[in-house]
């Protein structure tokens, strides 16, 4: 688990010192987004649902899922709506406290110390945190962008949303207990498998700590929400899976770890597409990665 973090850290470094020679930049990282959003997230996302079985009985993980997520955006809403920050600043760390980073960052620490079974828990606890993220966090970057705001444009938005479209069609394969051919399954994988490196580069040209620190009151502000947020509706969730499961234990421990992970990869994706403030929302994501990677060393001990 440490090798992967570390490795994570480096790939983030890499795309920030390739931006400081100007081997990338922002145009760069404008046209990763795109790919991420449009070809590599649908296509880890159709993986993800379809290679693990949907089980009925954990659809309550499903709930929790959508109940954390949120509740932590709309903590975000309530603490930054009414600041007096730019509006492409406001939308962005909103953003960054909608939902959470488990597909990349967690999932393998759940194979890992729970096996399969705890990498099942927690995708049915992700199909909810996804779906707040693919359609409130989405709207939200439509709100405070130069766009057009409207319930029928945000709603034409979402109907073509590519990871929205792929998290529905990857629910009724899985639903209909279809399976994808092999030769498509294997095209998916090789495509999937460049998400991860694509989305940790991106983060790293974004990130700028000159402007972080210019706007570090309300970055610590939002990731003290979002932790003592996540601390405290996790522990609620906890105790309710102990309730409705006296006999499942990992249930309260999968939904109580997932709330405090670290902020989602698309709070920066979609910065950059709606023009919002993707240095802050990238400075924000790597400092909760350091943060909830302490976590999970400390649960691994």
């Amino acid at each position: 688990m440490i090798y992967k973090i570390l490795v994570y850290f480096s790939i983030i470094a890499i795309g920030y010192v390739t931006k400081k020679f100007d081997f990338l930049n922002e145009t760069t990282g404008a046209m990763l987004t795109k790919i991420i959003i449009y070809i590599t997230l649908p296509v880890i996302i159709i993986k993800a649902i379809t290679s693990v079985k949907i089980q009925p009985g954990l659809f309550s993980l499903t709930v929790f899922g959508m109940m954390v997520a949120f509740v932590i955006l709309s903590v975000g809403w309530l603490t930054f709506t009414k600041s007096k920050l730019p509006k492409s600043t406001k939308g962005s760390l909103i953003l960054t406290l909608c939902g959470l980073n488990l597909a990349i960052f967690a999932y393998p620490f759940a194979q890992l110390i729970w096996g399969d079974t705890g990498l099942t828990y927690m995708a049915m606890f992700d199909m909810g945190n996804a779906l707040i993220i693919y359609t409130l966090g989405y709207s939200i970057a439509l709100r405070y962008s130069s766009d057009e705001f409207s319930v029928s444009v945000v709603f034409k938005k979402l109907v073509t949303f590519p990871p929205l479209i792929a998290f529905l069609a990857a629910l009724a394969l899985n639903f209909t207990e279809l399976k994808l051919p092999n030769v498509v399954s294997q095209l998916f994988g090789t495509i999937g498998g460049a998400n991860t490196f694509l989305s940790l580069i991106t983060i790293g040209i974004y990130l700028n700590f000159k402007h972080v620190m210019k706007e570090i009151r309300y970055v610590l502000f939002g990731i003290g929400a979002k932790y003592l947020t996540g601390f405290s509706i996790g522990i609620l969730i906890y105790f309710v899976a102990k309730t409705i499961a006296p006999n499942n234990h990992l249930m309260g421990s999968i939904a109580f770890l997932s709330a405090i992970m670290p902020t989602p990869l698309l709070s920066l994706m979609y910065s950059v597409e709606k023009k919002l403030d993707p240095e802050v929302a990238g400075g924000m994501i790597t400092i909760t990665v350091i943060l909830s990677s302490l976590v999970l060393l400390f649960v691994s001990m």
